[in-house]
């Protein structure tokens, strides 16, 4: 990650570098002059910048130029960092802030001498000249309010209705730009200490501001209060607004540019870890940084650049943190975005649950009521058999003989029914408890098939069993005899005369499987989702004496035993049931 690093941060470091020499190169294509030159029209129409002055003595400098003729008036404009200057030998002269009104002498050299500790930075044009760029750097200067204000509204609403960390930040960065903004408005040279001491740190603080803008935004783990890394963190914040209003220009702009710096040491590091939507920080912040760059450059007094007076104008408007501003509320934007899109998918998601389970409570509500209306049924007809069975004993007693068997049968259906009803609402409610043991299943299948045998055979039913694989499994011996009784008798009872059942044990991929296989009617494609629900009868024309239980609970009581039950079933060839269980190892 750190090879990322740092090429994102080479890559940013390069297109900082191309913003830079763009500017460069559009202030050279601005008019600049050197003493004794000759003024032209042109020139003082556009605004030209006064370099090559003459060091005539410790602090005192020198300018010569020869006006046109037709010229009868000069404004002599300061930047910031030269109102210590005093211009003079030009007579008479009013002084407007920044500006001096000067009138040249016709035909003749006019010089500007200054005393100044540093080399002056001043700018000489016609009247109209100042007032047109006095006029857009106001304009300029009430784009940028405007826009940080809006900004700072939006983000305002955003943050009451969702107060967040990265917000607030956001917040006092916009803050900071407004009043910074404001401060432009101020006369030059007409504050008091106080004021000016503040409004100097201003840039160091705009400087820090967007660094820890950025990392709220990209939530960067940030020293915690009370530690170390905090106290560490605080006395380097210190340090870094003590250096960057120094008085000494290199060491104070060094530490203005390694605190813009960091800010894309932190971006580029969230893009090495995939955080593609800090492309919109990154973006904006390299333009920013690059139009700041402007702001330092004159400080170094280097020879390619005097910075000319429309750069000074459109510097002084505050203009140049607009870029990254608007990164960070693309970014913001985005973020907020993507939640309430997610919001509305959890919602739509929710809603569709909200229908699949209505619906599912609905169907199994529908269910229940067929289970009641077949129970109901299924009671009705033995219930009816045994009234009318009592009514034709208390006639003819000695018809018992004849009718007892079918009493005891029907009353005995009623007891099985009633018995697993009673099964089924305890495993329902999870009422049911397992003595779990040690069991060999094998053994109890071998068990369940040779009690089974007097049935399949009053039936002419065939019941094979192969039960010489050992099956060593845990769990509660009666009701895996239970689960294992209710699949072989489903199997009997499904098959025909004639027919055959046959009930292998095997041990396969770590489970002990007992298949239960039956050469009956087979179980319809549709039906087989269907085959474990409760009260399940299939659609087949074959009718049996079933409680329609049997399968529901066995699975269940699988599931109670951490197996399952397996169905492989085709229509007119027969099922095949297979109980699959954890297989222990061999004692």
């Amino acid at each position: 990650m750190r090879h990322k690093t740092s090429g994102y941060f080479l890559l940013s470091a390069l297109l900082v570098s191309l913003i830079l020499g763009l500017c460069i190169l559009l202030n050279l294509r601005c008019p600049q002059a050197v003493s004794d030159d000759a003024l032209t029209q042109e020139q003082l129409t556009r605004g030209v910048t006064l370099t090559g002055w003459q060091q005539t003595g410790p602090g005192h400098w020198r300018f010569a130029f020869e006006a046109p003729a037709d010229v009868p008036e000069l404004v002599l404009c300061l930047s910031t960092r030269s109102l210590d200057a005093v211009p003079e030998g030009l007579e008479p002269t009013d002084q407007r802030g920044e500006a001096f009104w000067v009138r040249p002498v016709s035909g003749r050299t006019s010089e500007i001498t200054v005393t100044s500790t540093t080399v002056p930075q001043m700018w000489l044009m016609l009247p109209d000249t100042l007032w047109h760029w006095r006029e857009l750097r106001s304009s300029l200067q009430l784009m940028a309010l405007v826009a940080f204000a809006s900004m700072g509204a939006g983000i305002l609403a955003l943050f009451c209705f969702k107060p967040k960390h990265e917000l607030g930040v956001f917040l006092l960065y916009l803050g900071v730009m407004f009043g910074w903004g404001l401060a432009v408005l101020l006369p030059a040279g007409q504050t008091g200490a106080l004021l000016g001491f503040l409004m100097g740190l201003y840039f160091p603080f705009a400087v820090l501001t967007p660094l820890w803008l950025c990392c709220s935004l990209l939530h960067v783990a940030l020293p915690r209060r009370g530690s170390r890394r905090f106290a560490l963190s605080v006395l380097g914040v210190l340090l870094f607004l003590v250096l960057g209003t120094s008085t000494q220009a290199v060491l104070r702009n060094v530490t203005l540019l390694a605190g813009m710096a960091a800010v894309l040491v932190v971006l580029a590091r969230a893009l090495a870890k995939k955080e593609r939507p800090a492309w919109y920080l990154l973006a904006g912040y390299i333009l920013t940084f690059g139009l700041r760059l402007t702001v330092v450059l004159p400080s170094f007094r280097f020879w390619f650049y005097r910075e000319s007076f429309p750069f000074y104008m459109v510097r002084c408007a505050r203009l140049y943190d607009i870029p990254f501003t608007l990164g960070c509320l693309v970014f913001v934007s985005r973020r907020y975005a993507l939640q309430f899109d997610r919001t509305e998918q959890l919602a739509q998601e929710l809603e569709a649950r909200v229908t699949q389970r209505t619906q599912a409570l609905q169907n199994e509500t529908d269910a229940r009521k067929s289970m009641m209306l077949n129970i109901f049924h299924d009671l009705r007809s033995p219930l009816f058999v045994i009234g009318s069975g009592l009514d034709t004993l208390a006639a003819a007693p000695d018809a018992l003989p004849t009718l007892l068997p079918v009493l005891q049968e029907r009353v005995g259906f009623v007891r099985r029914l009633t018995e697993d009803l009673f099964l089924a609402a305890k495993l329902e409610q999870k009422q049911v408890l397992l003595n779990e043991d040690r069991a060999r299943l094998e053994a109890l299948t071998a068990a369940v098939c040779s009690a089974c045998q007097a049935e399949a055979a009053h039936k002419g039913v065939e019941l094979r069993t192969d039960t010489g694989t050992p099956l060593p499994v845990w769990g509660d011996a009666v009701r895996l005899e239970q689960i294992l009784q209710n699949l072989v008798t489903n199997a009997i009872h499904y098959t025909p005369s004639g027919g055959r059942v046959t009930v292998v044990c095997a041990a396969e991929n770590g489970q002990a499987c007992v298949k239960v296989t039956d050469t009956g009617c087979g179980i319809a494609p549709e039906d087989q989702p269907a085959v474990f629900d409760r009260y399940f009868h299939t659609t087949a024309d074959t009718k049996h004496d079933s409680t329609g239980l049997g399968l529901t609970i066995a699975q269940e009581l699988a599931h109670l035993h951490r197996g399952e039950i397996l169905l492989q079933s085709e229509p007119g060839k027969g099922s095949c049931f297979t109980l699959c269980l954890p297989l222990l190892d061999a004692e």
